[in-house]
């Protein structure tokens, strides 16, 4: 109440352009880091709905969903855990599952699961939280799906006929033609709404919470603390990765396990344009039983999971900076702040942009350039058409064999992507020394923006580093977890420190950094 109370008094003084820029700044800076965030798992969701509709087509789709066995459950949780997308670039798949007849408990499981658990996140999460933990939450979102998935087809039973416009791709040119139309074309479609619904609201709701409002609510003292979460999450977005990082910030700090458990469910597995999509799927009722069941269930689950799988040892810190990005990015006694914001924008984006965007943008901008075309020759029909052999050279392979080896290829292609993404630590540890150093020297200049900029890259970097050596060696030494879990509670520290403008305090402060981070280099190269 008090942050709001001085939002509103300190939007007075500006008058309407103060409360334009207040707004404005934070909605500048949030929507590029969702857009840049998602754009990658955006362009593989559409690459992957393009495969099941243009290889696979309708009958093998409900056939690898086990549409009609006792499995489709169990295999919608499967590949929602090998397949690398979010809770946004889950969306087109969902949609083709759906087209292709796939049931709906079974679209449920795969909806809810793949935005959750990748190789990606699954490894950070096993490295940066306890390895219990994580497989006990891996465990308890296995049971969520699947019971939902289960009520769903005892509750709402639907036919199991594909819809009109579902098609299979003859072989030959056709069918890549077909892949690489498809996979554009649902970026003009419907889907593109439901993301970008998502996205916005997101935005909407993270910007109209001021800033820090979020730091002190997930104490383990707190009772309502899962609840609370649980609610706050389920419009936001967030990625698999992200939302792990969050569980092993949390853990790291002390805050309600239950709490943890309604971030990962809710804010990585759904946000309102996946859940829009349910109401125009299935229809409003089915669609709101659905949201408050999977919401009662995960909190019922928090609540249990909460003091059980609280870790010893671990003191609360008071407050976490983990939820931050979930609230506005600027106090509102700030003084420039859009100006602030493009250039953080523009900042972000550089570092944490790897060519997402850039391929969003231009499947975007190749499926415009097929809707002239569509307009003068019917492509799903000219796609379905066969040709005869031209030789005998000429071997057909099967759609749904090369739509399997695709799948089957996206999976190793990230687990790869989790060896690139969590590099050595020869290749990663020159970075984070860079990075460290700019934060220390900020630190010891007085520079509150620049340790507000480096802390969490620091904070990234050092738990990239774990989990690429966990990738590597197979553990983590203890000794070199501790030298980790230590750097990062200091650079906490000396955040804290400069965010309540103890000055006196930053020069030591910024040394007991440099002699953490010291340590963490020894034990990292014994």
């Amino acid at each position: 109440m008090d942050d709001r109370k001085s939002i509103r008094e300190s939007c007075k003084r500006k008058g309407t352009q103060g409360v334009i820029d207040y707004y404005l700044s934070g909605v500048v800076l949030r929507s590029t880091q969702v857009i840049v965030d998602s754009a990658i798992w955006i362009a593989v969701g559409c690459f992957i709905a393009s495969v099941f509709r243009t290889m696979l087509g309708p009958e093998k789709t409900r056939a690898l969903f086990g549409t009609g066995t006792p499995f489709g459950l169990v295999l919608g949780w499967l590949f929602g855990m090998l397949l690398p997308v979010c809770s946004l670039g889950v969306i087109p798949i969902v949609r083709e599952l759906h087209r292709s007849g796939v049931k709906g408990g079974t679209i449920v499981s795969f909806g809810l699961t793949a935005p959750l658990f990748n190789p990606m996140s699954f490894l950070y999460g096993l490295t940066m939280a306890d390895p219990v933990a994580i497989l006990v939450f891996t465990f308890a979102a296995f049971i969520i799906v699947s019971l939902l998935g289960l009520l769903w087809d005892i509750w709402f039973p639907q036919p199991i006929d594909a819809r009109e416009d579902a098609f299979e791709a003859a072989f030959g040119l056709r069918r890549s033609i077909a892949l690489i139309h498809n996979t554009c074309r649902s970026l003009i479609s419907p889907t593109i709404t439901f993301i970008l619904i998502g996205v916005i609201c997101s935005v909407m709701l993270t910007v109209s919470v001021p800033k820090g409002a979020m730091q002190a609510e997930a104490e383990p003292d707190k009772i309502y603390a899962p609840a609370l979460m649980a609610f706050f999450m389920t419009p936001i977005y967030a990625t698999p990765v992200q939302a792990m990082g969050q569980i092993g910030s949390m853990v790291q700090h002390g805050n309600s396990i239950g709490a943890a458990f309604s971030l990962l469910i809710l804010g990585a597995g759904t946000n309102l344009g996946l859940l829009l999509w349910f109401v125009v799927a299935f229809g409003y009722k089915r669609a709101l039983t659905f949201t408050l069941f999977l919401i009662l269930v995960t909190v019922a689950l928090a609540y249990c999971l909460d003091k059980p799988l609280y870790p010893k040892g671990v003191h609360p810190t008071g407050h976490t900076h983990a939820f931050d990005i979930y609230t506005h990015p600027y106090e509102s006694s700030s003084q420039g702040r859009l100006e602030k914001a493009y250039d953080d924008a523009a900042e972000f984006k550089k570092e944490n942009d790897h060519g997402g965007v850039v391929l969003l943008l231009f499947l975007v901008c190749c499926g415009v350039c097929f809707l002239p075309l569509e307009r003068f020759i019917d492509l799903n029909a000219w796609y379905a058409q066969t040709r005869p052999k031209q030789s005998r050279f000429d071997r057909v392979i099967p759609g749904w064999v090369l739509g399997l080896i695709t799948v089957i290829g996206l999976v190793f292609a990230s687990i790869g992507g989790a060896y690139l993404y969590y590099p050595p630590p020869k290749q990663l540890m020159p970075d984070l020394f860079a990075i460290h150093t700019e934060c220390v020297i900020a630190a010891k200049t007085k520079d509150w923006e620049g340790v507000r900029k480096w802390v969490p890259i620091c904070d990234d970097l050092s738990r990239r580093l774990e989990v690429g050596i966990f990738l590597r060696e197979g553990k983590v030494s203890e000794f070199c977890s501790a030298n980790a879990e230590n750097y990062r509670e200091t650079l906490d520290e000396m955040r804290d420190a400069m965010e309540e403008r103890h000055y006196g305090e930053i020069q030591g402060l910024a040394s007991e950094v440099s002699a953490a981070y010291m340590r963490l280099s020894n034990s990292v190269n014994k």
